[in-house]
């Protein structure tokens, strides 16, 4: 009996490393073959994403869209006004689908007089490119027409009409002024948005991190008993093998490697019960061995990020211009008595703690921190953005209850990593993501979240390392737990008035 039950237990590992092989190693080897992706397929995709939009008529997605446009092009010149720009404001790709788009909408022809008879409010962002576009023709024209054209195109500049990409906004202010010859607004738009990619200093004086957005492969934590309950989901692992759906198949490969795994050692116990008739125990929802993770396509639009996490000299200064935050005054639904801003006495931080991380903060008090600052706290997918970079390593998903903690040669590595970038990696940090599970099943691997954000209201928020992430309860303080904030480019470019 025993050596039966060895001979099946070798037969499944094998059958399992033959599924593994067949299904992983197409996809490794194109990834390959491949290699890094060029700029110019990086805007390729861009175009045709903003092809789809426009064909599919998704106004709510335009602007995302085209921002991923203008990103691509801002790739091509490293986000540098030192190299010469690779692409122009409006491409011609770009202008035939904003003309496109004109006639789908408005039921007029995009030529020179319908746009300046056209209120500006008239989906803005095509208004101003197609004006773009349309600016060299009218000047070369004459008359009043060009005039009014160029009078019009200066509007959108000094509103930065629904442009998202500080680069794309950029390369729309250089053609109006260069069409305008208008020298001096060209300087000032080049020093702005200098200003606008450079650090920032915060009114807390924070200093904030000018942080490119991009698309990367975010992996996102799915209950491993909701895929073994997926439809289609063959009983035996030679059905998985020969006659798995595509959707089982796709997500088989967005699973992390080390979910994999996991997924396959619990499909074994799924066909173990199948075979025997027994009853199957499914995994626990929550904890580490419940949780896999697959690799999501997400993109991040620009964002500032705190170099350092926020400091205690810097959250005493709050604390004595907001008195309900202070230690003695703190509502109890708001942070956890026993453990909000633990050490301090009669409202004051120890002394020689003022350039150290703050730490046993709630979720709500940090965010009170950072609403009074004008910032807000960073998204996972902006958090891992900045500090690690888009080559993400393997994440671990850690149980309720466990307490926050950072493995020391990962510290060594991610904190060099983040050095790199000019940031400082200290502490597990509080981020803004609910500890919920991914519910975009089945898979779609072409599908691409735009920044992604947590639900408003949730029991528990997640803290994260490079490697590992777990939930901590909204009013739960910890002594290894900071946090940093992070404000949108776009809200800084738009404050950078002419």
């Amino acid at each position: 009996m025993q050596l039966r039950r060895w001979w099946r237990g070798r037969w499944r590992r094998a059958e399992e490393r033959r599924i593994l092989r067949r299904i992983s190693a197409p996809a490794v080897a194109q990834r390959l073959a491949d290699g890094p992706p060029a700029e110019r397929d990086a805007l390729s995709t861009a175009l045709l994403r903003l092809r789809e939009t426009v064909a599919n008529g998704r106004l709510a997605d335009l602007t995302l869209a085209w921002y991923a446009v203008d990103e691509a092009k801002a790739a091509a010149v490293r986000y540098s006004l030192a190299v010469p720009a690779a692409h122009p404001a409006v491409l011609d790709e770009e202008l035939a689908l904003a003309q496109r788009l004109w006639r789908k909408e408005t039921k007029t022809e995009p030529d020179l007089a319908t746009l300046l008879a056209a209120e500006p409010a008239t989906l803005p962002q095509v208004h101003y490119r197609l004006l773009v576009a349309l600016l060299p023709t009218a000047l070369a024209a004459g008359g009043d027409l060009a005039r009014t054209a160029l009078e019009a195109a200066y509007e959108h500049l000094r509103a930065g009409t629904g442009v998202p990409s500080p680069y794309g906004r950029w390369l729309l202010a250089e053609a109006v002024c260069r069409a305008g010859r208008d020298t001096e607004e060209l300087a000032r738009q080049r020093e702005r948005f200098r200003l606008v990619t450079t650090d920032q200093r915060a009114e807390d004086g924070s200093l904030l991190a000018f942080v490119a957005g991009g698309e990367f492969d975010l992996p996102q934590p799915v209950s491993l008993s909701l895929l073994l309950d997926l439809p289609g989901l063959p009983t035996r692992t030679e059905g998985l093998k020969r006659d798995a759906p595509r959707e089982i198949a796709q997500l088989f490969l967005g699973l992390t490697p080390r979910s994999r795994e996991q997924f396959m050692r619990a499909f074994r116990r799924r066909e173990d019960a199948y075979r025997s008739g027994r009853p199957w125990t499914r995994p626990p929802h929550l904890p580490s061995e419940g949780t896999v993770f697959l690799c999501g396509r997400i993109h991040v639009t620009s964002f500032f990020i705190d170099r350092e996490p926020i400091t205690v000299g810097q959250y005493a200064r709050f604390v004595d211009a907001h008195e309900l935050w202070r230690p003695s005054r703190a509502s109890r639904f708001a942070v956890d008595r026993d453990t909000y801003l633990h050490g301090w006495r009669h409202d004051a931080p120890p002394p020689g703690t003022a350039q150290l991380p703050v730490t046993n903060i709630s979720y709500q008090a940090a965010r009170a921190y950072l609403a009074a600052a004008g910032r807000r706290l960073p998204t996972e997918a902006q958090w891992l953005l900045a500090l690690v970079g888009p080559d993400l390593p393997e994440t671990r998903q850690m149980p309720p209850g466990s307490r926050p903690s950072f493995d020391p040669a990962d510290r060594a590595v991610y904190a060099a990593r983040a050095g790199e970038r000019g940031l400082g990696l200290h502490l597990p940090e509080r981020l803004d993501d609910y500890d919920g599970c991914c519910a975009n099943l089945p898979y779609d691997p072409d599908h691409v979240v735009h920044d992604p954000r947590g639900p408003d209201r949730g029991t528990a928020h997640i803290w994260r390392t490079p490697t590992a992430r777990g939930p901590v309860p909204d009013r739960a303080g910890d002594a290894n737990l900071t946090f940093r904030g992070v404000l949108s480019a776009v809200s800084v470019w738009t404050e950078r008035v002419s």
